[in-house]
């Protein structure tokens, strides 16, 4: 099976909303892409426009992150990095994350990630799990 990559979208993959959750993130796309694949993992690109963020959250399951275009940050825990096309990062278990877009164009990054795993905690900005609600963080 092959997904391609044609015209600035993965052919025949529809955009998703990134989480169901608003006011934990800003700006995402979520693109699952091979979703009938028979595989123990599942492949997710997702797109974070121009000042855009994932959720800060952590969970038990880890994942791996390529950047594929885009500039950015992400926070591992309390730690910031600067990530580019070409990075890969691994976020272990249990390790509070979030990816946000620094750049001009939108920062583009592809998660492998278990099929079965646990629901992500939601963080407030010192790393305390909030409520299901922003306004409760």
């Amino acid at each position: 099976m092959i997904q391609r990559w044609r015209n600035e979208a993965w052919d025949g993959v529809e955009p998703k909303p990134y989480k169901d959750n608003p006011g934990f993130w800003e700006s995402v796309t979520r693109f699952n892409l091979m979703p009938d694949a028979e595989t123990a993992f599942q492949i997710r690109c997702f797109e974070v426009e121009p000042g855009g963020y994932t959720s800060f959250e952590k969970h038990n399951h880890e994942h791996c992150v390529v950047v594929l275009s885009g500039t950015g940050q992400v926070r591992l825990g309390n730690d910031l990095f600067e990530i580019a096309p070409q990075d890969a990062v691994h976020v272990p278990g249990m390790t509070p994350h979030q990816f946000q877009n620094t750049g001009d164009e939108p920062l583009r990054i592809l998660c492998v990630v278990d099929k079965e795993r646990d629901r992500p905690m939601l963080l407030d900005s010192e790393g305390n799990v909030c409520a299901s609600e922003p306004q409760r963080c």
